[in-house]
């Protein structure tokens, strides 16, 4: 995946193979060598060995593994990528990811667990008055 420089809008991706679109509902896992691009809605696993793009408007809930991820859409459910990963503004990751680098848009929400390098890097739990745990979460 080739991405652009700043003065170019949006990130320059590999040949997009596979589409679904924004009135198709799949249900299940999906698996390719080509890349991906989710206009609509996956209820289940993403994985590709090129790119994954899940597009303003678009929703995977369930994993996404590949070599380039970007979200503008929502995903709900763990993000693998042993490249690049993008939220953008208009993006959110509800779940862990696993990303070689990673960048955000203001505006992209991630809400879970980072790990880069094999270094671990989220909230930490935290005891409250009772003693019992109490997970500490910033989105914004």
């Amino acid at each position: 995946m080739a991405w652009r420089n700043q003065k170019e809008t949006g990130p320059a991706v590999d040949q997009i193979e596979n589409v679904v679109g924004r009135s198709c509902v799949a249900r299940g896992d999906l698996f390719a060598d080509g890349a991906f691009r989710v206009d609509g809605t996956i209820e289940g696993s993403v994985e590709s060995k090129a790119a994954v793009v899940v597009a303003e408007g678009g929703t995977v809930t369930g994993n996404v593994r590949a070599a380039d991820v970007v979200v503008a859409g929502k995903v709900h459910g763990n993000v693998h990528s042993s490249g690049h990963l993008e939220i953008l503004g208009t993006g959110s990751i509800e779940g862990d990811i696993e990303v070689t680098s990673l960048r955000i848009e203001t505006g992209g929400v991630f809400a879970g667990t980072s790990l880069m390098g094999g270094k671990a890097i989220g909230p930490k739990m935290e005891p409250n008055s009772s003693g019992d745990t109490l997970k500490l979460n910033a989105l914004r």
